[in-house]
């Protein structure tokens, strides 16, 4: 059989991976990541693209270590995508050996991948409350990791690797864990060796267009000898210029497999302005980088994350971030895409130019900067993670809105709690009236609860039991994490890892926590609330037309389904419902909260950050009381349900503000403005958002547009390729987005 190099080679990289795994499978953890890493780099980095003004682009396998999940099935360590593989296996014309020994890989990965030892640790109480698409669920990963990058940038590869060595030495002379500076040292080994084989491919692409084309491309050509230049520097010194910098903090963070940038005003201000100042670099050679990095991150398409942070307290030379972050705004104003997702961080007191510059970028039809507001977050974390003000100061929002502490945290949100499905499983004595199902406890029969108080406890052990069950399945995450993975390149760069000699998910990064995703708090507030007023205070209903009605979804029950969706809704300023709200919220913060010292962790709380799963949560959720049909999508984030808040803007930012932001990590409010208010009504927009920031609005993620331009691009896709939404804890095209997603858009209130 005559075997092509495209089938013969397709999985080489994913078998010598394989293979080096294999040999050091027995290994301490370190060394063993160190030598996997060194078959995945440089194998998995691509070639610049013409126009690129830094190294540093990334095509994983199907096969290999990632901290999250990207297309290689590994998430939080070692995996494989064996669906993928498997697929192309079925369909390619391979060598009967190769594909033998693929087939092998798959198979070896199947028990061996991180995921899999992190389920064998569950309990049978744990696994039985993960069922599919119930009341709770969650995957692995290492997520929200945002690192020291600038430590890295003053000390260089040079210095990080005389500082590993030190440590090394005390270990060797105290008894400590020596192989894991070890494996440290391969790694950076391993980095520097990127740097030079990306100066060589660089080198090599010169010497090709000068033989092939010695006329074309001279800028390219330059560009990539500039380029070769500053990565053999970055190999023996640290970076002097704002290019340089750059260049080391992103080739660092993609052999890394880095998805978050973290406070980028820090790091790269003095940089940018000593450039600046000196005459070395143009204002607009500086925009002209900074939109090269930014279409970088483009190419990376990690939608969900990909946050650059800049403003807000507890920056070092704050004058010189504060230009940075004018350049940032100016980089995404210009580079009209859906990531990076800019952040802008800002206080009372903050240079007024870096507002006044979000609010211009955000009226032009953008999503970013999303905004946040310190003098309302930074009390609250200090009091949700329990630090000093000054470490609550380096608060960073990633993902989709979740928060961490900088370079000083680990806590994934690696779970999910739908608290409208605990209600419907309360309603129903531990069964999912949606999926046909045992869901969670049984906590009575709703029909048997004769005050509204019995109904509230039943929710409340659902939302508790899902609670405990997420923290010790959080544990058993951290368990086969801390034996089969290192996490080095993220390690070097954690606070107190180096100096305590151990990984950040083993006791090396300062605290180490977790995030549970809620979705459906509004839904539950709201129905909770009708159910109260409608059942319990007024008896307008009894508890079986209730029931009846829900689970019919509404059909021969429209007298119920009308009183249901006109009963009192959260967002616009109603005490009754902003207070049921309250309490959902409270009740669901607390039940994370006292799980964690339970588990050993420093911190467990919940965010309401709301994706789109807000669609997917929905489309499994039975109908509920505040009258959404079965199947519907969940309210998003700590917004009212679509269209639900019907008072007006004020009532709706006055609403939003009432849950209380010390008890957890995180909600998100999505909030839709028409042309006009970043126009004609611009300083009305000001006044309010003033206003909403001194009533204790935490953020703001801001959508421009109308309805006209949502519905005329679902009738011509193909002329609104630009139409930027906000979704949830991600933007997006709208044109691109699924069907239900749209509508779900289309529902929300336009201010």
């Amino acid at each position: 059989m005559t075997v092509t190099s495209q089938t013969r080679g397709e999985f080489d990289v994913e078998l010598a991976f394989t293979k080096t795994y294999r040999q050091y499978q027995h290994e301490h953890v370190a060394l063993r990541e160190a030598h996997c890493l060194r078959v995945l780099y440089p194998a998995y980095l691509a070639p610049l693209h013409e126009g690129d003004l830094f190294a540093g682009r990334v095509s994983v396998g199907r096969a290999g270590f990632d901290l999250q999940e990207h297309g290689m099935g590994a998430t939080g360590g070692y995996g494989c995508d064996a669906a993928v593989i498997n697929a192309r296996l079925a369909e390619g014309d391979f060598d009967p050996d190769y594909r033998r020994a693929v087939e092998d890989m798959v198979a070896f990965w199947a028990a061996e991948n991180t995921q899999a030892k992190h389920r064998a640790l569950f309990s049978p109480e744990v696994a039985q409350g993960l069922v599919p698409n119930g009341i709770c669920h969650g995957g692995i990963r290492l997520a929200g990791c945002n690192l020291d990058f600038d430590t890295l940038l003053q000390r260089g590869l040079p210095g990080m690797r005389a500082e590993v060595e030190r440590h090394q030495a005390r270990a060797a002379r105290e008894g400590g864990d020596v192989p894991f500076y070890e494996g440290l040292l391969l790694a950076l080994d391993l980095v520097v060796d990127v740097f030079h084989w990306y100066a060589d491919a660089c080198r090599g692409t010169v010497r090709q267009l000068t033989d092939c084309a010695p006329t074309t491309s001279p800028g390219w050509r330059d560009e990539l000898l500039t380029i070769a230049v500053i990565l053999e520097k970055l190999t023996v010194a640290a970076p002097e210029t704002f290019r340089e910098a750059m260049q080391l903090y992103w080739l660092y963070a993609q052999v890394a497999q880095l998805r978050n940038h973290g406070r980028m005003d820090v790091y790269l201000g003095d940089f940018y302005a000593d450039d600046i100042d000196s005459g070395r670099l143009s204002e607009e050679e500086a925009l002209r980088l900074t939109q090269s990095l930014w279409r970088l991150i483009v190419a990376r398409n990690i939608r969900f994350d990909s946050r650059v942070i800049v403003g807000g307290k507890g920056r070092r030379n704050e004058a010189n971030a504060d230009r940075f972050a004018l350049l940032a705004m100016e980089a995404t104003r210009t580079v009209v895409e859906v990531i990076p997702q800019l952040t802008l961080r800002h206080y009372r007191g903050q240079n007024p130019a870096l507002m006044q510059k979000a609010l211009d970028v955000i009226g032009e039809g953008r999503t970013y900067p999303m905004l946040y507001n310190d003098d309302a977050n930074i009390p609250a974390v200090q009091k949700a993670f329990g630090v000093s003000e000054r470490e609550a100061e380096q608060y960073l929002p990633y993902g989709c809105g979740e928060y961490t502490l900088d370079h000083r945290a680990a806590g994934s949100p690696n779970c999910h709690l739908n608290t409208l499905k605990a209600l419907d499983v309360a309603l129903h004595n531990g069964w999912d009236s949606r999926l046909r199902q045992t869901d969670g406890l049984q906590t009575g029969d709703f029909l048997s609860f004769e005050t509204f108080e019995q109904l509230f406890s039943a929710y409340s052990r659902q939302v508790e039991h899902a609670a405990w069950v997420l923290a010790a399945r959080h544990a058993c995450e951290y368990q086969a994490e801390r034996e089969n993975v290192a996490f080095l390149l993220t390690s070097l760069l954690t606070d107190d890892c180096l100096a305590r000699g151990k990984s950040l998910v083993d006791g090396g990064a300062r605290y180490r926590g977790a995030i549970l995703e809620t979705f459906g708090n509004t839904n539950a507030a709201d129905s909770l609330a009708a159910i109260k007023k409608l059942v319990y205070d007024e008896k307008v209903l009894t508890r079986e037309e209730l029931l009846a009605a829900l689970d019919a979804d509404f059909v021969g029950y429209e007298g119920v389904h009308r009183l249901l969706q006109a009963a009192p809704k959260y967002g616009n300023d109603d005490d009754a419902a902003d207070a049921m709200l309250q309490a959902v919220s409270r009740q669901a913060c607390l039940a994370a909260i006292q799980q964690a010292e339970k588990v050993g962790m420093d911190y467990l709380l919940i965010v309401n950050i709301n994706n789109f799963s807000n669609v997917t949560q929905g489309a499994v959720t039975a109908a509920s009381a505040d009258g959404r049909r079965a199947g519907d999508p969940l309210a998003n984030g700590n917004g009212p349900t679509a269209g639900g808040d019907r008072s007006g803007v004020t009532a709706f930012l006055n609403s939003i503000v009432k849950p209380d932001p010390s008890l957890h990590a995180g909600y998100v409010h999505n909030m839709k403005f028409s042309r006009a208010m970043f126009g004609p009504d611009r300083p009305k927009l000001e006044a309010l958002l003033d206003t909403y920031w001194a009533n204790g609005g935490t953020q703001a993620m801001i959508t421009v547009v109308s309805r006209g331009d949502l519905e005329a691009a679902l009738q011509e896709p193909e002329k609104y390729a630009n139409l930027i939404v906000r979704v949830g804890g991600y933007s997006a095209r709208f044109v691109e987005l699924p069907h239900a997603v749209q509508q779900d858009l289309l529902k929300r209130t336009l201010y």
